[in-house]
């Protein structure tokens, strides 16, 4: 099998989805937490680690999406782990003026969720995108999908910090919620049929 072009940008969509999630933990949980919340910055920035750190667990997943053949599969269950752990995370941040302690352990499992659910997907992911891509065209869908990453990222952060101000714990959960099935349903379509009907034709 070989990408198109077309499939290379389809790709670079579930790239973006990736991106657009993460970065409502990077930064508008980050600046709930220390705006709204009035928590120490060190907080946000240990849960931000601990994601970082369960992404050792990515050789499993691209382990397991090369055995079983349907990277597919992998790529959307990562993309559903990782939304239930942005909308999870969101509980916590609702749960720390009242209840510290459940709040931080709320925080925590969401954060592992996030980790987990972007080495799930990311690794199937990059591991389609460098087994189904031409070798003149690898440099290029390498660039095409980060680029689309990096620009959904700074999108949703912009976009969601203006939104969410006046903050309020139910428009944060709703806008999280809204996002994260909007970026599912984004990458099913994108991923339909991807793995079974990649082109060998070069001129798409």
């Amino acid at each position: 099998m070989t990408l198109s072009w077309t499939g290379i940008v389809r790709l670079g969509l579930v790239q973006m989805a990736l991106g657009s999630i993460v970065a409502i933990a990077a930064s508008t949980f980050n600046r709930v937490m220390v705006v709204e919340l009035s928590l120490l910055q060190v907080i946000p920035g240990l849960l931000l680690a601990l994601h970082y750190f369960v992404q050792i667990s990515r050789p499993n997943w691209g382990f397991l999406s090369d055995r079983g053949g349907n990277r597919t599969f992998w790529i959307m269950v990562g993309i559903g782990i990782l939304g239930i752990g942005s909308i999870l995370a969101c509980l916590g941040i609702k749960y720390f003026p009242v209840n510290y302690g459940l709040g931080t352990m709320i925080s925590i499992v969401a954060y592992c969720l996030i980790g987990l659910g972007v080495g799930a997907a990311g690794t199937s992911l990059l591991a389609l995108i460098a087994t189904n891509t031409a070798d003149n065209r690898k440099a290029a869908a390498a660039t095409i999908t980060w680029i689309m990453m990096i620009f959904g990222a700074a999108i949703t952060a912009i976009v969601v910090g203006e939104i969410i101000d006046p903050y309020s714990i139910g428009k944060l959960i709703r806008i999280v919620s809204s996002l994260s099935i909007f970026w599912f349903i984004v990458c099913g379509i994108a991923l339909y049929r991807m793995e079974a009907n990649s082109s060998n034709d070069s001129a798409i």
